[in-house]
C-alpha cells in the first residue's frame, strides 16, 4: 500500500468514526428526556433568548437535579411550573414565575 491509498483509507475510517460517533450522540440526546417532558425552543437552548414570563433560574450538570431543583419550588410556593431545558453543556431550568 502506497502512501496515497493509507490517508485515502485513514480519511475513510475518520469520516465513518465520525458520523457513527455523531449519530450515537444524536440517539442519546433523543433519549435523555422523556418524550412527554416539555421542551423550551433552540433559542432558550443556547441561552440566547427567553421567553416573556419564564425565568433562568439555575444550570445543573444532571437532569435529575434540574428536577429536584424544580419541585422544590413548587412545593415551596415559588413557581407553578419549570421546565429542565438541555443547554449545550447542563441542563436549564425555568419556571414561569
Amino acid at each position: 500500500m502506497n502512501l496515497t491509498s493509507t490517508r485515502s483509507a485513514l480519511a475513510g475510517i475518520v469520516a465513518t468514526t465520525t458520523a457513527v460517533a455523531a449519530l450515537s450522540l444524536g440517539a442519546v440526546q433523543a433519549t435523555a428526556a422523556p418524550a412527554s417532558e416539555s421542551r423550551v425552543s433552540a433559542a432558550q437552548e443556547a441561552d440566547t433568548a427567553q421567553v416573556p414570563g419564564w425565568v433562568l433560574r439555575g444550570k445543573y450538570w444532571q437532569y435529575g437535579n434540574c428536577v429536584l431543583a424544580g419541585n422544590e419550588g413548587v412545593q415551596r410556593g415559588h413557581w407553578d411550573q419549570f421546565q429542565c431545558a438541555s443547554g449545550t453543556l447542563q441542563w436549564v431550568l425555568w419556571t414561569n414565575r
